[in-house]
């Protein structure tokens, strides 16, 4: 039976990974800094007071730690080893995240600019898009971190696929999401600066991001069938994510029109409920793939 020495060593002995994964979360926030020259994070927070910025930063944030968190979880006995596999799945990480925000920018979110958007709108709606989105990537490449490979190059070739394969996942999604809602999501959004339908669309790219960090745990270089799972995993994913948009209607408020709530009215209560719906369906099928599939 472990003592109470024995529990404190064992704590002791993850601190050096600890401050390493804190160097990485510190670098991946100046890479952020680097590649957004026009964003000034400690002017929009304190002189602007931008609540958009705020979300959208957190959402970055957030999923840069998840990110940086999957690569913890396939440490191994040795010390030297696992510094150099946390520094190196952690700097992949960074980029992958950063990737992430640029393909979501220009194919998922497309026409949503950030400096218009975020900066000078001050739009809440798209701020809560953004970090959905960044939180989803943030999952997806927790799950692409959690894998092991047999060689250098091979772990390149896998974390690469299965990152793309994610990207490709989420963005079906979207289009998904586009049909099932009923309204012009884009517009709402863009023009119309509703934070109701960009915070219902966050929960969704939250719930799929879930759903994918789940397909993706684990996955090994057999890169044919894993890649067979993550996809039947996702469409029935995105399958049972429309269904829970349904059932929203019909059983949690049947009482409302929860497109109408959320699109016309901008009703953010409605937005957060149908954005809880979603990532409540998600633990629940995240929960059995992850204990039975994997």
């Amino acid at each position: 039976m472990p003592t109470v020495l024995d529990s404190l060593m064992a704590v002791l002995a993850l601190f050096p990974y600890f401050l390493e994964a804190l160097v990485l979360f510190f670098l991946g926030k100046f890479v952020f800094d680097l590649t957004t020259p026009g964003i000034r994070d400690d002017r929009e927070v304190a002189e602007s007071r931008n609540p958009a910025f705020g979300v959208f930063w957190g959402g970055y944030m957030g999923g840069l730690a998840l990110a940086i968190a999957g690569a913890l979880g396939s440490l191994g006995p040795s010390l030297l080893d696992n510094v150099i596999d946390l520094a190196t799945s952690g700097l992949a990480a960074i980029v992958l995240l950063r990737l992430s925000m640029t393909i979501g920018q220009s194919l998922v979110l497309r026409g949503f600019d950030v400096s218009k958007e975020i900066v000078e709108d001050r739009n809440l709606g798209a701020g809560f898009a953004f970090a959905g989105l960044f939180l989803a990537s943030g999952l997806v490449i927790a799950g692409v971190m959690s894998g092991r490979s047999d060689s250098w190059a091979t772990m390149a070739l896998d974390i690469a696929v299965y990152w793309a394969a994610g990207q490709a996942l989420l963005a079906a999604s979207w289009l998904a999401y586009r049909l099932m809602t009923g309204y012009n999501v884009h517009l709402a959004i863009g023009e119309g600066n509703n934070a109701a339908a960009g915070l219902s669309l966050g929960g969704f790219f939250v719930a799929m991001g879930l759903i994918l960090r789940a397909a993706l745990t684990n996955a090994g270089s057999d890169l044919g069938p894993e890649l067979l799972i993550s996809l039947v995993v996702g469409v029935a994913g995105i399958l049972l994510l429309v269904l829970a948009r349904f059932l929203t209607t019909l059983v949690l408020l049947p009482r409302l029109h929860l497109a109408d709530e959320v699109s016309k009215k901008g009703n953010l209560a409605a937005g957060a409920v149908s954005a809880t719906t979603y990532i409540a369906v998600a633990l629940l099928l995240g929960s059995l793939v992850t204990s039975q599939l994997q």
